[in-house]
């Protein structure tokens, strides 16, 4: 683990329990409460402030991913390479979806002038659990 840091970035005993808990959050996506839930099980005394910083750093050293989603916190990823995302509309369920590469968005992109280095692609509609309780009777 000491490889993926940046140089002169000490390793805290905070740190690696705030990672610990987003890479054991399976598919889950956790937002920065939840994460701070799991790890004041841990460290009973860590402030919510020390969670926030410790998440920003790890995504921004690229050990874990972060989803912003309009409306709604920011949520974790502990999947950190580039893959696309499912949110439903109704309960805010975040899933993992293969990446793809949107071709057309690519190529408007160049013929502006730009130079694309990734992408994030959020599809949203309504989760297959959320759909199943709206046709139970």
């Amino acid at each position: 683990m000491d490889r993926e840091r940046l140089p002169g970035r000490r390793r805290t005993r905070q740190l690696e329990v705030v990672l610990e808990a987003v890479r054991d959050s399976g598919v889950e996506h956790p937002s920065a409460d939840r994460v701070f839930e799991r790890v004041r099980c841990v460290l009973p005394r860590i402030s919510l402030g020390t969670v926030y910083r410790n998440l920003q750093r790890l995504a921004a050293e690229g050990q874990i991913g972060a989803v912003d989603v309009a409306g709604r916190s920011t949520r974790y990823d502990p999947t950190p390479h580039e893959h696309d995302h499912f949110i439903c509309r109704i309960c805010g369920r975040l899933d993992d979806v293969p990446v793809t590469r949107p071709a057309a968005g690519l190529r408007a992109a160049s013929r502006a002038g730009h130079l694309v280095t990734s992408h994030a692609l959020l599809l949203r509609g309504v989760c297959r659990d959320c759909r199943r309780s709206a046709t139970s009777p």
